[in-house]
């Protein structure tokens, strides 16, 4: 269950971040960006006072079935990047992810 042997894992030729390439980092795609979930989760929606609450139910629905979720200051984009021997509960195996 390493990120080396898991599908979600970018591997090093897809990668472009040059210091997590440098010491053997990947990204993983598993584990998505918070705005994306929770923008995926409503994109039906139309927010109003009306709907405010069960607006808000299906986004923390999206966050907890993710089960992780990156995030970073501008909520622009954030990854993850971790070691080969790093290990996680979304650990799959398949054919790796395309970025």
């Amino acid at each position: 269950m390493r990120c080396d042997q898991c599908k979600h894992w970018k591997r090093e030729s897809d990668n472009e971040e040059w210091e997590a390439r440098g010491v053997g980092f990947s990204e993983c795609m598993a584990v998505r960006e918070r705005w994306r979930i929770t923008d995926e989760a409503t994109a039906n929606m139309a927010y109003d006072d009306a709907d405010a609450s069960q607006f808000q139910t299906r986004r923390k629905d999206a966050l907890r079935a993710a089960r992780a979720y990156v995030q970073d200051g501008s909520e622009y984009r954030a990854e993850l990047f971790t070691a080969p021997d790093f290990f996680c509960a979304l650990f799959s195996v398949g054919q790796p992810e395309q970025g």
